[in-house]
Formats: C-alpha cells, sequence, structure tokens
C-alpha cells in the first residue's frame, strides 16, 4: 500500500465529524503545466478528490496514467519548442543590436572625421 493511499485512508477516518466520507471517485492523475527544468514525472501526480488542484497549475486530469504520460510528453515537447523559438527569437534580436551598433559607430566615425 502506498504513502498516499494511508494518509487517505487515515483522512477518512479521522474527519471532523466522524461519520465516514465516501470517495467513489478514487484516483486520477494530474498533468500540471509544464516549466522549466520539470521532467514527466515531475508533472504527473496521482490524486484523490481530497487532494488540492489549482487551475492555473493544471495542464488536465486524468483517470488512466498512460494517456496522463501521453499529454505530459505532449506539453513538455510544446513547452521544450515554445522555449527553442524564443530562445532564437533572442539571438536573432543580439546579432542584429550588434549589427545595428557597429553601424552606429562606423556612422559616428564618418561625422566625427567630417567635423
Amino acid at each position: 500500500m502506498k504513502l498516499l493511499d494511508l494518509l487517505n485512508e487515515n483522512l477518512l477516518e479521522n474527519n471532523d465529524n466522524k461519520e465516514p466520507v465516501v470517495d467513489e471517485i478514487g484516483k486520477f492523475f494530474v498533468v500540471k503545466k509544464p516549466t522549466k527544468g520539470m521532467t514527466k514525472e515531475n508533472m504527473v501526480v496521482e490524486s484523490t478528490v481530497f487532494d488540492e488542484i489549482k487551475m492555473e497549475d493544471t495542464k488536465g486530469v486524468y483517470k488512466n496514467k498512460s494517456e496522463a504520460n501521453r499529454h505530459a510528453t505532449e506539453a513538455l515537447k510544446e513547452y521544450s519548442d515554445m522555449l527553442k523559438e524564443v530562445e532564437d527569437a533572442m539571438e536573432d534580436f543580439r546579432t542584429s543590436k550588434k549589427e545595428i551598433d557597429t553601424k552606429k559607430s562606423v556612422a559616428r566615425e564618418k561625422i566625427l572625421k567630417i567635423k
């Protein structure tokens, strides 16, 4: 039995009202939105209805673990592709900025020669 199962069982047994809590939903898998340095294992979290799930941090909720893993892999790939696009755009910007600075200094030199 997993630690999470034991904790949830304990939660069900020790609620404030001392009434049994029914969980007909069972376990499901939450796929978190990817962030820098995140792996698929960090993204897929086994949860129950008693666990907190923040909508703004969630990519999806799945009953099947393999489906959750598949969606996590897709989300990581999309995130990686977006990061690559941003890095490429920033590199283009830096290159363009260097070229402009070079042209600016050449123009400045020509202006100083004219004076």
